[in-house]
């Protein structure tokens, strides 16, 4: 019985390092996938794309009013940074899976959560290009364009790849 236990456990181990490292090198792959170009326009009417944020590292929010990961999650996104003000980092929010209306309510009704330009992805355009399938979804993509990390849930300020992605921008 407990030889038994042992190959149970060691093929738990086994199964466990794959998956962690199959995680990481779909990480990898993924810091060289070059965004796709989007173009998205705020609710105070400024636009931002690919091309203008070139040379811009910039964290891009994904999420919807009826989320409650996101009700919960974007007044700490909003609080890191103001308090931080992660140098470098630009970070916009866009709305999306609902209708502009109800986006823009919910921003009137919470300004406190949004420090950052505020956009809706109308007919959710962007989104789909980006290959969002949940709320919210956190993609950062680096100062030439590219895609460095994917963050879907709640937790972003956790993420080790985050959190040294911002120590690169300290210098």
């Amino acid at each position: 019985m407990t030889m038994e236990r042992h190959r149970i456990q060691a093929a738990a181990s086994l199964m466990a390092l794959v998956i962690t490292i199959s995680v990481a090198l779909s990480n990898k792959a993924e810091a060289a996938r070059a965004a796709p170009s989007f173009e998205v326009v705020t609710l105070g009417g400024e636009t931002f794309s690919k091309d203008s944020l070139k040379g811009h590292p910039t964290l891009l929010l994904f999420w919807a009013p009826w989320c409650k990961v996101c009700q919960r999650e974007l007044p700490l996104l909003s609080q890191f940074t103001s308090k931080e003000k992660p140098a470098q980092l630009g970070v916009i929010s866009i709305g999306f899976a609902d209708s502009r209306g109800n986006v823009e309510a919910f921003v009137k009704a919470h300004p406190e959560a949004f420090a950052f330009p505020t956009a809706f992805d109308i007919d959710n355009d962007v989104a789909q290009a980006f290959k969002v399938t949940a709320t919210p979804t956190l993609i950062l993509l680096d100062g030439q364009g590219n895609i460095v990390l994917t963050h879907r849930g709640a937790g972003l300020l956790q993420n080790v790849q985050f959190r040294e992605f911002l120590s690169t921008l300290k210098g």
